[in-house]
């Protein structure tokens, strides 16, 4: 049962808001309701604006907490999509998927038209049937001059609210000339599997274009029009269109012909987004992003910046298509290589194309590093590559001679082989074959792998990457793509066995998924002579030595 209900006064509703009903009179009856907005203009993508009202914090709070009373209070229907918890936008197109007709219509000033009688009416109706005092307040406390505002908590849960009415009469009416109906807030669809000439021309009036009746000019049914109005809307005359399966119908700006998808206009102005920082660069894309969008998103009223809305749009592909989807993937995969704060999430690739385009890029050259050794006229060569904290791992062998090690070591990337920094060796497990190094200029930061949340496993598609026999003119990092064919425990060490052979100098180097997350470390390569070296250290296994290099530097600092 809610706690919003016929037997609460206006002081428990006070104590259910966290305040009393003393400080709601003094604050919001005695001073003019508007102080407590901030109201501005933003474009809308149709052209035009709307207007945004957002309540200053002190406000906020207390809708917040109503609008958690109100969602309690609210049972939907089932054709509500909008605003309601396991909704969306995707789910209100596909229940109009696979339709001979769509027909699209939007409710005309849909919040402006909702006003403080109305939500005050509807809460004292039945079935919420509150007293008149309380539902006084809470229409007061939702209401900005009178009408409900963009901006506000509680504007979505009580639009929904006052339109129950409406939702309930527009889905017997569409049952009755066989239809099928959902509203996601002001934008109205119904959808038919009927041809043309067998819809209900109460629903749907088909005009004579051209001397030829065609769905291209239509209208709102008069019984249609009589049903939005003696509800309290209206019908914005612009915004009504009948859709065909052999054209694209769009429903909340998403295709449904077969199935729900994004339109394609979409993913390439996605896809031009990355390509601009991938080959401008991130500044100047942000440049041109700036002076083509405004500064403030149309529909959530929040600032726009390029990476979150980059971000934020392949997040919405996923949702649509689904993490799965090789449209995504790609698009993803792009995304995660450029070097930004945020990472998307990415499903199991079904087949090689994802596999082949994670080839041997620029990206991968930033991350893996070449480690050179040497004592007493001995030399050593290896891989080596950053994690977090800025911590460069290799093989502990790699500065190991005839029993010996040294601590001190060159590094430097394969592109850039006039550039060598120093290191020194700050922790060695020798048991598990893992040296943590750290540059001499604890002031450079470079590009690092992020460790997989995930164990490799036996048939697991893998990139080996490293400088296996490295050449004084190789300007990338090598890369061997693998398949996980064993796993051992050996000395108390977990092991991987892959179908190929790894050679020496690709020591150190890093073992990737599918989603390019360090998943293990390449053990001790071939050096010339048959031997069993087709295996890497799993990440398991470093990530003990990197929590027990931390204890130590405890240790050290005590």
């Amino acid at each position: 049962m809610s706690k919003l209900n016929s037997s609460i006064d206006v002081d428990e509703l006070a104590g259910l808001l966290g305040t009393s009903y003393g400080k709601i009179r003094y604050y919001y009856y005695s001073k003019p309701i508007p102080d407590y907005y901030k109201t501005f203009e933003i474009s809308k993508k149709s052209g035009g604006v709307r207007v945004i009202s957002a309540p200053h914090d002190q406000l906020k709070v207390l809708q917040e907490r109503l609008k958690i009373l109100l969602d309690e209070l609210y049972t939907p229907k089932s054709s509500a999509m909008a605003f309601i918890k396991g909704r969306s936008i995707v789910e209100n197109a596909k229940q109009h998927t696979r339709k001979k007709f769509v027909f699209n219509l939007d409710l005309s000033d849909f919040f402006s038209s909702i006003t403080f009688p109305r939500v005050r009416g509807l809460l004292m109706a039945k079935p919420y049937s509150l007293q008149s005092g309380v539902a006084t307040v809470i229409a007061h406390l939702c209401t900005l001059n009178g009408i409900l505002p963009q901006g506000s908590p509680c504007s979505p849960v009580l639009s929904n609210m006052i339109c129950s009415g409406l939702d309930r009469q527009l889905k017997s009416f569409a049952i009755k000339h066989r239809a099928r109906y959902s509203r996601y807030a002001d934008d109205i669809t119904f959808s038919f599997y009927d041809d043309l000439n067998y819809i209900s021309p109460d629903m749907v009036s088909v005009l004579m274009g051209d001397g030829v009746s065609n769905h291209y000019y239509v209208k709102c049914g008069r019984p249609l029009v009589t049903i939005i109005e003696s509800c309290g809307f209206g019908i914005n005359l612009s915004k009504v269109r009948l859709q065909g399966r052999y054209e694209r119908q769009i429903v909340t700006g998403l295709v449904v012909n077969k199935k729900v998808n994004v339109e394609r206009s979409y993913i390439r102005k996605t896809s031009a987004m990355i390509h601009a920082i991938e080959t401008k660069g991130l500044g100047f894309a942000r440049e041109r992003f700036a002076a083509s969008n405004p500064p403030v998103d149309p529909d959530t009223g929040v600032q726009v910046v390029l990476d979150a809305h980059l971000h934020g749009r392949l997040l919405f592909i996923k949702q649509v298509v689904g993490v799965e989807s090789e449209v995504y993937r790609r698009l993803a995969m792009r995304f995660n290589f450029l070097d930004l704060n945020f990472k998307l999430p990415l499903g199991v690739s079904k087949n090689r194309r994802g596999v082949e385009f994670r080839r041997s890029t620029p990206w991968y050259d930033k991350r893996c590093w070449i480690v050179e050794t040497e004592l007493d006229l001995e030399f050593g060569q290896g891989s080596a590559f950053f994690v977090a904290d800025n911590v460069l791992v290799t093989c502990s062998h790699v500065s190991e001679f005839t029993g010996r090690f040294t601590s001190e070591s060159e590094v430097y990337r394969a592109n850039a082989r006039g550039k060598k920094y120093n290191a020194g060796v700050v922790y060695r497990d020798k048991a598990r074959d893992i040296s943590i190094l750290k540059l001499n200029d604890e002031s450079l930061v470079f590009e690092k792998f992020e460790i997989s949340t995930r164990l490799a496993d036996v048939g697991d598609v893998l990139s080996v990457l490293g400088f296996p026999n490295d050449k004084l003119g190789a300007q990338h990092a090598g890369r061997q793509t693998v398949v996980v064919r064993n796993k051992f425990s050996m000395s108390g060490v977990q092991y991987f066995e892959v179908d190929k052979e790894l050679y020496a100098g690709n020591s150190g180097g890093p073992v990737l998924d599918e989603d390019n997350n360090l998943v293990g470390v390449v053990a001790k390569g071939n050096d010339g002579h048959y031997c069993d070296h087709s295996r890497f250290i799993c990440v398991s296994e470093l990530l003990v030595v990197l929590e027990d290099y931390k204890k130590a530097i405890l240790q050290v600092s005590v």
